[in-house]
C-alpha cells in the first residue's frame, strides 16, 4: 500500500503525543496501533485513487506536496476504519478481526475493556479528523472535505444503527456500507484534487452502486440472504449500474480499466 508507511509515521507521532499525557497509556494505544494492522487497505487505496482520477481528468496540475499529503489522508481514512471495525466487533460479538484477537478481546473482553476499546476508537475518530485538517492543502478543498468526511461519519453512524433495527437491507448496505466503503473516499480524494461538483456526483453515483454490491455480495458470501435468487439479481443490478457510471466519469482508458476491476474484484470477489 502506497500509504502504509505514511498510516505507521502517523500513528507513532500519536502514540508520542500520548505518552507526554501519561505513560502508561501506551500500552493501550498500542493495542490499537496493532489493530490497524493487517487490513486491505481498500479505502486508503481508494481515497488515493479519486485524488488520482480527478488529477488526471479533469486537468487539474497537483503539485508533488499534494501527492505526498494524499498519502496522509489515505492513512487517515483507514485509521477511521479501524475504529469503525471496533465499534463493530463490540456489536456483533465478534471475537476476532483481521487474523488477531478484536481490540476489546485483546483488551481483556469484560466490561473494562469494552470501555477501553470504544474509547480508543472514539480517539480515532478525532485523530483521522486531525490528520485530515492538518494536511497541506489549498484552505477551500480541505474545508470541504473536512465537511465531507464529517457527513461520511454521520452516515456510516445511522447505517449502523439502521442495521441493528434491522432496516431495509438497501438502505443500510447504502449507508453502512456503500458511502464510506466506495464512494466516500473515492469521493474525499476527488475533492482534495478540486474536482468539479458534477464529477463529484458521478463518482458518488458509481461507488454507491459498487459498494451496494459489495454488500450484497457479502451477505450471500456469509449466508444472510433470505431471498437468494432476488440478491443474485440486485447484484447484477448494482454492478451494471456502477459500469455504466464509469464512462462518464473519466476518458482515460487506464483510469477506465482500474475502475472496472475495482468493481470485479469487490463484487465478484468469494471471500
Amino acid at each position: 500500500m502506497g500509504f502504509d508507511n505514511e498510516l505507521k509515521k502517523l500513528l507513532e507521532e500519536w502514540r508520542s503525543e500520548v505518552g507526554k499525557i501519561d505513560k502508561s497509556l501506551l500500552p493501550l494505544v498500542d493495542k490499537f496501533i496493532k489493530a490497524n494492522k493487517g487490513g486491505k487497505g481498500i479505502r486508503g487505496n481508494l481515497v488515493i485513487l479519486g485524488y488520482q482520477i480527478a488529477s488526471s481528468e479533469f486537468r487539474i496540475q497537483s503539485s508533488e506536496l499534494e501527492n505526498k499529503e494524499i498519502l496522509k489522508v489515505a492513512a487517515a481514512y483507514e485509521i477511521f476504519h479501524t475504529a469503525i471495525l471496533a465499534h463493530d466487533d463490540i456489536i456483533d460479538k465478534s471475537p476476532e478481526r483481521r487474523g488477531q484477537q478484536s481490540l476489546y478481546q485483546a483488551l481483556g473482553g469484560d466490561h473494562r475493556g469494552i470501555s477501553l476499546a470504544i474509547t480508543l476508537a472514539d480517539a480515532g475518530f478525532f485523530l483521522a479528523t486531525k490528520i485530515i485538517s492538518e494536511a497541506d492543502f489549498p484552505e477551500k478543498r480541505k474545508n470541504e472535505a473536512l465537511k465531507y468526511f464529517s457527513s461520511i461519519m454521520l452516515n456510516t453512524a445511522m447505517g449502523q444503527i439502521l442495521d441493528i433495527e434491522k432496516g431495509d437491507p438497501l438502505t443500510v448496505a447504502k449507508y453502512k456500507t456503500a458511502k464510506y466503503t466506495v464512494s466516500g473516499p473515492l469521493v474525499l480524494g476527488a475533492i482534495l484534487a478540486g474536482a468539479r461538483l458534477d464529477k463529484l456526483t458521478q463518482l458518488d453515483q458509481f461507488g454507491e452502486a459498487v459498494g451496494i454490491a459489495f454488500q450484497i455480495q457479502d451477505d450471500i458470501l456469509d449466508g444472510e440472504t433470505k431471498k437468494y435468487k432476488q440478491s443474485l439479481q440486485q447484484l447484477d443490478y448494482f454492478k451494471n449500474k456502477a459500469l455504466k457510471i464509469i464512462p462518464d466519469i473519466t476518458k482515460d482508458s487506464k483510469m477506465s480499466k482500474i475502475l472496472e476491476q475495482l468493481t470485479a474484484d469487490l463484487v465478484n470477489r468469494i471471500k
